[in-house]
C-alpha cells in the first residue's frame, strides 16, 4: 500500500512539470490565483507540519547514543534547522547568481538545474518513510511540493522557457524515479538522513514561497492565499488531533 500511494504520488509531482508550461500560458490573473493558493498552502505546511517535526526531531537526535560526545545537545537540537537554512541560502544564492550576466551566468544555471534536481530527488526519497507514518501526511506533502514545483517551474517557463522545455522538466522527472527506486531498493531510510533531506527539501520550499508569493504583495491574491494557507493548516491538524 505504501509503495503504491508513493508511486501515485510521485506522477503526481512528475505531471506538474509538465503542467506548469500550461500554467505559464494562462493568463495573468489565472497564474497569481493559483500562485497564490500554492503559496499560502506551502506556508502552511512549512510552519504547521515541518518546522514542528525539525524541532522534534532535533530533540530526538540529542538523545542519539554517540551524537552527544562530538557535540553540544543544543547544537545537535539545531541541526535540522541550520539545514533547513543551507537549503534557504542554497536556492537564494542560485537565484542571483542567475540574475546576473558575469562568468557565474553559466555555472549558476548548472547549479539551478542540480538543486531542481535534488529537491525532486530527495522528495520521492523520503516519500515511502512519510507515508508509513501516516498516508494523510504523505499526501498533504505532496500538495505542499506540488505548489512548489508548479511556482519554480513557472518562474523556469517565463524565463528560460527553451531550457526548461528542452532540459528541465526532462531532469526534473528522471530525479523522482530515481529518488523513488532508491528508496525501494535501499529502504528503510535511517531516521537521520531522512530529518536531513525533509530539513533542506523545507527550506527550499520556504524560499519559494517568500520568492514567489510574500515580496510580490501587489500580485497576490490575498483570498486564495489566505484559503491555501487556512485549508491547509485545518488538514494537517486534523490528522494530529485523530492522533492524540
Amino acid at each position: 500500500m505504501i509503495w503504491f500511494v508513493a508511486t501515485i504520488c510521485v506522477l503526481i509531482i512528475a505531471s506538474c512539470h509538465w503542467y506548469a508550461v500550461v500554467l505559464a500560458a494562462q493568463s495573468d490573473s489565472q497564474q497569481q490565483r493559483l500562485a497564490s493558493l500554492g503559496g499560502g498552502a506551502g506556508l502552511a505546511y512549512v510552519f504547521v507540519h515541518l518546522l514542528p517535526e525539525l524541532a522534534s526531531g532535533g530533540s530526538e537526535l540529542s538523545e542519539t547514543i554517540g551524537m552527544i560526545p562530538y557535540a553540544p545537545s543544543r547544537l545537535v537540537e539545531a541541526l535540522l534547522f541550520l539545514i533547513a537554512l543551507l537549503g534557504v541560502l542554497v536556492v537564494f544564492s542560485i537565484d542571483v547568481l542567475a540574475q546576473r550576466q558575469t562568468f557565474l551566468f553559466s555555472i549558476s544555471s548548472w547549479l539551478h538545474l542540480s538543486s531542481f534536481a535534488a529537491i525532486n530527488y530527495l522528495y520521492a526519497y523520503s516519500l515511502p518513510s512519510l507515508i508509513g507514518t501516516g498516508i494523510e501526511y504523505g499526501i498533504l506533502f505532496t500538495v505542499a511540493i506540488g505548489g512548489h514545483v508548479l511556482l519554480a517551474d513557472r518562474f523556469s517557463v517565463i524565463h528560460h522557457p527553451k531550457r526548461f522545455r528542452q532540459r528541465n522538466r526532462w531532469i526534473g522527472s528522471a530525479a523522482l524515479l530515481l529518488g523513488l527506486l532508491n528508496a525501494f531498493l535501499f529502504h528503510p531510510i535511517s531516521d537521520l538522513t531522512l530529518a536531513l533531506a525533509t530539513a533542506f527539501l523545507g527550506g527550499g520550499l520556504l524560499m519559494t514561497v517568500f520568492r514567489e508569493e510574500l515580496p510580490a504583495a501587489n500580485s497576490t491574491r490575498l483570498l486564495w492565499f489566505l484559503s491555501g494557507s487556512g485549508g491547509m493548516a485545518i488538514l494537517l491538524i486534523i490528522p494530529m488531533l485523530k492522533h492524540a
